[in-house]
């Protein structure tokens, strides 16, 4: 008699994969049969409902805060220094006191003569511009003018230090003696 060992095969345990297509475990430690194993899917249910939170907060804060007004009056300089003029010209206390940076209180009162005559028209000319630092400038410029009843074209030369201040221009204070002229009486014709 022939004695031949026996091989025998190791029982079948769960580690073992005959399915085609996996690869063999790895020869490292040993896995516990006891444990089991738990599969995870993915969880698309909280994402979700944490995107459409998150889209819902930033909707309610749609128009929330001030509301954003920028007065076309006091956009550029020229802008600010033609609403000043205007001002003076229809005699508009208030309208003139906005084109300052503060309230000045040497200005004309409603009721008092300001320098200007009762005028038709009024225009601004000959800009020149120097800046000084960001956000403040000296303007010069012709200030043109008709008197009510006449046809004579009048005109002068000023200047003003203008500021920046939350993205609108005022007019810091005026530039010289220049800025006040003279006043000049227009001559009416007289009844006789």
């Amino acid at each position: 008699m022939s004695f031949e060992p026996e091989i025998q095969n190791p029982p079948a345990t769960p580690l073992d994969f005959d399915v085609p297509g996996t690869s063999e475990p790895s020869s490292g430690v040993a896995a516990d049969d006891s444990r089991a194993t738990v599969a995870v899917a993915p969880r698309r249910g909280p994402r979700a409902r944490y995107l459409v939170a998150v889209c819902l907060g930033a909707f309610s804060l749609l128009g929330q805060g001030e509301e954003c007004r920028v007065d076309s009056r006091f956009v550029s300089p020229s802008a600010t220094l033609a609403t000043f003029w205007e001002a003076l010209r229809v005699g508009d206390a208030d309208g003139v006191l906005e084109c300052f940076v503060e309230g000045r209180h040497d200005l004309p009162m409603p009721g008092q003569l300001w320098f200007l005559p009762p005028t038709d028209r009024i225009t601004l000319a000959e800009f020149r511009s120097l800046p000084v630092t960001g956000g403040r400038m000296l303007v010069s410029y012709e200030v043109r003018y008709v008197p009510r009843g006449l046809d004579e074209e009048r005109s002068f030369r000023t200047g003003d230090e203008l500021v920046r201040l939350r993205g609108l221009w005022r007019i810091a204070r005026p530039i010289g003696q220049a800025s006040m002229p003279e006043w000049e009486p227009t001559p009416r014709p007289v009844d006789i």
